[in-house]
């Protein structure tokens, strides 16, 4: 009786060891719950995340330093922008690893930043059904730029201009979101808030520019901040040219907080120079803000139809 109970004893023990070997391997094939999440790791949640998002990167208050490794004591490539959304590649221990808008790839520390997500959306075929968000510059007690005998003000051009563009767009099919209806002061961070929560195909924020002297400059220019939306600002800035009777300056990298914070695809427009009697007399009317309404239909729908024959 008592070797028998040795005997079943043993088989028991034996069992639960298989059982407690196996149990072991498992665990070794999983990370840690309390390790930092490693590069393997967070490419599988991004394969497996909810479908229609995407995960970024976003700069935290202040400048931030892209190192060529996951450590303060690496190569300093370079320093990002403050507010600048950057391509996550993966995340390492305490650091993320991501791709600017430079193309530079490196790290960034958790410190400095932060992981935002946006909707992929696709491009838009045509203008009809397009949600498109308008931003007119300025407002309330930031009265923009004024002109040279202090009677007219950008802020009231760029709504007035801003309610043309609105009314065609809608002609057309668009849905059209506009950041401010009546002359109130609108804060920088919440005006990009509008347009993503609202996902927006396109945001435009529409200006009436400056120089330092009066009658000095003359002209419109358009500006982007991220080289993805490159092709849109030619498509924009081309239509433009060919439309408005002002001289073109051409587009530019614009280093403006609702182009560099906007999770959607962004650009900023300046129309003119209100300190220019020149330019002033010319679009300061009626006919010159349904030009630039047509103008921004007919570069619009080139970008669109581009994007689709790519």
């Amino acid at each position: 009786m008592k070797k028998r109970m040795i005997c079943v004893i043993s088989i028991v023990i034996v069992l639960l060891g298989i059982g407690y070997l196996k149990r072991i391997k498992e665990l070794k094939s999983y990370p840690s719950a309390v390790e930092d999440t490693s590069v393997e790791t967070l490419a599988m949640s991004l394969e497996e995340g909810e479908e229609g998002l995407e995960e970024i990167v976003k700069v935290g208050s202040k400048e931030a330093i892209l190192y060529s490794k996951a450590s303060t004591k690496s190569t300093e490539l370079a320093e990002i922008n403050r507010g600048e959304l950057l391509k996550l590649v993966a995340t390492e221990n305490q650091w993320y690893q991501v791709i600017t808008n430079d193309g530079d790839e490196g790290y960034v520390s958790k410190n400095a930043s932060q992981i935002i997500t946006r909707t992929k959306q696709e491009i838009p075929s045509s203008l009809e059904g397009a949600t498109i968000v308008l931003n007119p510059g300025h407002g309330g007690d930031d009265t923009g730029a004024i002109s040279n005998n202090d009677l007219i003000y950008e802020k009231e051009v760029t709504l007035e201009t801003v309610e043309v563009i609105k009314t065609a767009l809608e002609e057309k099919g668009s849905t059209v979101i506009l950041t401010r209806e009546d002359d109130v002061a609108g804060d920088l961070a919440d005006i990009c808030t509008v347009s993503q929560q609202n996902e927006a195909d396109i945001f435009i924020s529409l200006h009436y520019d400056s120089s330092e002297n009066m009658n000095e400059a003359t002209g419109t220019t358009t500006y982007y901040y991220y080289e993805a939306y490159a092709d849109l600002a030619e498509a924009v800035n081309q239509s433009l040219s060919e439309t408005l009777p002002l001289q073109n300056r051409g587009i530019d990298y614009g280093n403006y907080q609702v182009l560099r914070e906007n999770t959607q695809p962004a650009l900023l427009l300046e129309l003119g120079y209100m300190n220019s009697d020149h330019d002033l007399e010319i679009f300061n009317t009626d006919d010159y803000q349904m030009q630039v309404a047509k103008a921004l239909i007919e570069g619009l729908t080139e970008y669109f139809q581009m994007v689709q024959n790519a």
